[in-house]
């Protein structure tokens, strides 16, 4: 079987493992993609920018397609099972990148604002691949977390469950980790909202790595404008616009790029290229060979403090200061515009998770932290 495959542009390794599958290979930019760009088309694969629905898709002979992301937001799955389309996305592919982004965010707060975050309370909104790593990895590094998450509360898969009220309430730190849903009995648009903000404590930090429209625009910018909080944002509101009222609030900014690590976004293709090989009922040549890891000398970010020390070295591998930077040169002094927003994340740097560098001349005195962490050591 040949097929007519269609991809998102900025999708990583298409080519290597699709090509022996494929009569055709054509890139298209994800968020403009239209019915009439598949007119030839027997695959589609995508990323969150494109909305796959009946407008999309109808009238077109796609019987396959793929999302390289953890969440279906994006996808009317009801509507592909009516038509026969079959439907396969990545589940997991990018959690270990955003809980890397998340560990790099807190040890930059830690160097600028002696946030130590390791004593405090986190609350994690969204118990799925993404926030389940991420609860898991706080436990390990000693931080008390309150969970959120409803649904898996109500069907039975998560133990301990913490009302997102009491939540903002006892949370020095909330970290937001869930799809954008408007329906069902927990809808997630605008969740937090006015009064939400105002039952955070004063001082606390709102960082936001799941979905933007999640949380109120305005609500939110007068709660930043007012000091009552601090924040970080990798998800915007009204993404991808980023209106500069809010980008000049918050103290960390990035482009929706949590999940951008190198290895995220190679596991993303490898999952969707062995659902269709299967589905094609065709053999899988060679697999494509996984990034190689990096090597990082411990005693070249020596310092006093064990912390500081710490945090220097998770920032060696990602800071995301660097982003910030970028972002408010995209800006220069005005609005992110969504094309820029876009050609940020197209030409985003390289970046690699911490469990692909192994590091050397490690003390004895760091070394479980750093295994904490998620080093190799």
């Amino acid at each position: 079987m040949t097929l007519r495959i269609v991809a998102d542009e900025n999708m990583p390794n298409v080519e290597a493992w699709f090509a022996p599958l494929a009569s055709s290979i054509v890139r298209k930019p994800g968020r403009s993609l239209s019915s009439e760009d598949l007119a030839e088309a027997d695959v589609l694969l995508v990323r969150s920018v494109t909305r796959v629905d009946q407008a999309l898709l109808q009238g077109t002979p796609v019987k396959f397609v793929g999302s390289a992301t953890i969440g279906t937001d994006h996808i009317d799955l009801p509507y592909l099972q009516s038509n026969n389309i079959s439907f396969h996305h990545a589940p997991g592919c990018n959690a270990q990148s955003v809980c890397d982004w998340l560990l790099a965010v807190l040890s930059r707060l830690h160097l600028d604002h002696d946030l130590d975050w390791w004593q405090k309370t986190i609350g994690v909104v969204g118990a799925g691949n993404v926030g389940g790593k991420v609860v898991e990895r706080l436990k390990l590094l000693g931080c008390r977390v309150l969970v959120c998450d409803p649904l898996r509360y109500e069907a039975g898969s998560l133990a301990e469950h913490t009302h997102l009220q009491t939540l903002l309430e006892f949370s020095d730190i909330v970290c937001l980790h869930t799809p954008h849903t408007r329906d069902g009995n927990h809808p997630t648009h605008h969740m937090i909202g006015q009064a939400q903000l105002e039952k955070m404590r004063a001082g606390s930090w709102l960082i936001n790595a799941g979905r933007g429209p999640v949380i109120e625009p305005n609500a939110l910018l007068a709660a930043l404008s007012s000091g009552h909080i601090q924040s970080v944002l990798d998800v915007w509101p009204q993404e991808p616009l980023v209106p500069a009222a809010l980008l000049n609030e918050v103290e960390l900014a990035s482009p929706h790029v949590a999940g951008y690590s190198l290895e995220g976004k190679f596991e993303g293709t490898r999952m969707l290229a062995d659902a269709l090989y299967c589905w094609a009922a065709a053999e899988q040549p060679a697999k494509v060979e996984a990034p190689k890891g990096l090597s990082l000398d411990v005693r070249a970010f020596e310092c006093d403090d064990i912390n500081e020390w710490l945090s220097n070295i998770v920032l060696a591998v990602y800071d995301p200061a660097r982003d910030t930077v970028t972002m408010n040169l995209t800006a220069a002094g005005g609005d992110v515009q969504a094309e820029a927003f876009d050609q940020l994340r197209k030409s985003y740097p390289v970046r690699r998770e911490l469990a692909s560098t192994e590091l050397t001349n490690i003390p004895e005195a760091l070394l479980l932290r750093l295994e904490q962490l998620g080093f190799r050591c």
